[in-house]
């Protein structure tokens, strides 16, 4: 029988049977072996609110093995499990700690509560994980593109030639926080900084460390460009013959039919007609036109 922390009183009592072990005996060197058990966290207790973009909440969503309430509320307890101290000695750090929780309602986009602690497996019991709200997307549901971005900043990165730019609200990683935001903040991060972990390389210019551009909308059609840039060490930039530059500009923005998206400023890569073909609340991914 596999010596396991949960199987331990079985396997002394299999013991004692087997070679008469006296019954105190066996209770000491059950109780010996417990410390020798060491718990760690499968999942912390998770707490949050499911609503549609509407901000009305979701009833009787799905989430994980629970249901969300009438207010949209849902908890799911933590989890643990338990290894045995000396091989936990031997490995010398705490496990990782990987969490997914499907959410799912019908008429709804699924989703999933997702986050990963490269240590996490190593916390106290009592953890605990609040997801605050998170927002499910209708499955036929329309954005008006020109509310989403009048009088709003949007962060934006883009592919080297400007033909995919990937826009989040500058308030994404606070109201942001499913998996599908995970992968798509991770696309954004790829295309502004040569040091993330889901960058390929040359997504920068070699001399580029970092790229920073954000936009915002306003309600007279024009946009405020702004554009700050790090280099990497030993390298200048000849704007300044510094480490960082910066550049603003003002150009003009316009809203077509079928969510085209018309951006105008004088040698800017992003000049240019795009397409959006993702809309939410809080991010944007536009694809030019043509392509």
């Amino acid at each position: 029988m596999p010596w396991s922390c949960a199987g331990s009183a079985q396997a002394l009592s299999l013991k004692m049977t087997s070679k008469k072990i006296p019954l105190n005996i066996v209770l000491i060197l059950f109780t010996l072996s417990l410390p020798a058990c060491v718990s760690r966290l499968a999942r912390p207790e998770i707490r949050g609110i499911i609503m549609d973009y509407n901000r009305k909440p979701l009833v009787n969503c799905k989430v994980g093995e629970t249901t969300t309430a009438k207010d949209g509320s849902f908890l799911l307890p933590e989890r643990r499990y338990h290894k045995f101290l000396l091989s936990e000695m031997f490995i010398m750090e705490a496990p990782p700690l990987m969490v997914m929780e499907r959410i799912e309602k019908e008429g709804f986009e699924p989703d999933e509560i997702y986050t990963f602690n490269r240590y996490g497996g190593g916390n106290r019991r009592g953890a605990k994980y609040n997801v605050d709200t998170l927002f499910l997307k209708k499955t036929d549901q329309q954005f008006d593109l020109l509310a989403l971005l009048k009088n709003k900043t949007w962060k934006l990165s883009a592919t080297k030639n400007a033909d995919t730019l990937y826009l989040i609200r500058s308030d994404f990683n606070s109201r942001c926080k499913t998996r599908k935001c995970q992968t798509f903040y991770n696309s954004y991060s790829a295309l502004t900084d040569n040091y993330s972990l889901h960058t390929s390389p040359g997504n920068l210019p070699e001399a580029i460390s970092r790229r920073d551009i954000s936009l915002t909308f306003k309600a007279d059609q024009a946009f405020d460009y702004k554009q700050v840039q790090n280099y990497r060490t030993g390298h200048k930039s000849l704007l300044s013959n510094t480490g960082i530059d910066s550049l603003q500009g003002i150009g003009k923005w316009n809203i077509k039919e079928h969510n085209t998206l018309q951006l105008d400023l004088k040698d800017i890569p992003i000049a240019n007609q795009y397409r959006a073909t993702e809309i939410e609340d809080y991010k944007l991914l536009l694809i030019r036109s043509g392509i």
